[in-house]
């Protein structure tokens, strides 16, 4: 299932990470699930945001949560975010 649009916008200056965590309704197991930045391009706000650090919590029987970290590697600009993704099959 595909996402767009997620959670709060992210600032983050150059060289700045954000971390994230993403569920489903009462923490269904989704599968193999990317997440990447969803940017908002504006000026001053070009930063370049890479996501790595994909992985899937185990919290428990039937409890699974994600996680992506977000990372501006523009040595200038700085860039807003929040999340957009998808399963994978």
């Amino acid at each position: 299932m595909s996402f767009n649009n997620v959670g709060a916008l992210v600032y983050l200056e150059p060289g700045q990470s954000a971390y994230w965590s993403y569920s489903w309704s009462n923490g269904q197991d989704m599968g193999l699930q990317l997440a990447g930045p969803n940017t908002f391009a504006a000026p001053g706000l070009l930063g370049t945001l890479v996501a790595s650090n994909q992985g899937k919590i185990i919290n428990g029987i039937n409890n699974v949560a994600y996680v992506v970290t977000i990372t501006n590697i523009s040595s200038s600009e700085g860039s807003s975010h929040n999340l957009q993704g998808g399963g994978v099959s």
